[in-house]
């Protein structure tokens, strides 16, 4: 297998700007800080930002915005800043999040994914997206299994899982 040393395949335009909520837990402000290292996107404190402060700031990018509910981050949302929609909604719950040191390489979506990875500005599962992803060894994979009631992301730093993530099925919802 290959290794893009410092190939960035994504564009400049799929660059994601992650928030939480206006207060978060400790435990939400670190999953958001890994995820958005994790991802390759731009991490903010909200601190008193309004929601059409945060559209301003995104203008150029997607938003993503985290939720807590009791305290424990639990929701996700990845928002058009340009109409105000939401283009995706993921309802999970999370394993413990291990802080890594990672680089800027991109990240690739392992098994059948209940939406498009573009989305999160990741490799598309698309014939050359899914050949690319073969033959290249990259260091940030996702890998996807599925069960009855259960999608389980797991994330993984060359072989390191920094954290897990389980959705319902029903957890994830398209559009506003």
């Amino acid at each position: 297998m290959r290794s893009l040393k410092g190939f960035k395949l994504l564009s400049p335009n799929l660059t994601v700007l992650l928030t939480t909520s206006r207060k978060p837990s400790r435990r939400t402000r670190s999953l958001a800080k890994v995820l958005a290292r994790f991802m390759n996107w731009r991490y903010i404190n909200r601190g008193k930002l309004s929601l059409n402060e945060l559209f301003k700031l995104s203008s150029d990018e997607g938003l993503a915005i985290i939720e807590e509910v009791k305290g424990n981050p639990a929701i996700l949302k990845i928002i058009n800043p340009k109409d105000e929609s939401i283009l995706l909604k993921i309802r999970f719950n999370v394993s413990n999040v291990i802080k890594v040191k990672m680089d800027d390489s991109s990240v690739v979506f392992i098994g059948k994914v209940p939406f498009d990875p573009v989305l999160l500005g990741a490799i598309p599962q698309s014939k050359a997206g899914l050949k690319l992803a073969r033959k290249v060894d990259f260091k940030k994979k996702v890998f996807v299994r599925r069960s009855d009631e259960f999608y389980i992301f797991e994330f993984y730093y060359e072989d390191l899982m920094v954290f897990k993530m389980k959705v319902k099925r029903d957890g994830i919802k398209y559009g506003s």
